[in-house]
């Protein structure tokens, strides 16, 4: 299992302010996109590379996303 991590993404949510960070447990980073765009409002565009990918031991598949809060 590894974690791939996003400082910042366009579109992580449908908030007001839609662009966030985001954290994947997946196998691979094909299986990431997949679990990150099943989320409700993300978007996670071929584009958007890691900056950050980490092995790490047993686990199970999880998304978590990090709002931006903007100016609110």
């Amino acid at each position: 299992m590894k974690v791939f991590v996003w400082e910042r993404i366009q579109k992580v949510s449908n908030a007001w302010h839609p662009e966030g960070g985001l954290v994947v447990f997946a196998d691979t980073e094909n299986r990431t996109r997949e679990l990150a765009n099943q989320e409700e409002g993300c978007k996670l565009r071929p584009e958007e590379k890691p900056d950050e990918v980490r092995e790490v031991l047993g686990g199970e598949e999880k998304v978590f996303t990090m709002l931006d809060a903007g100016c609110c």
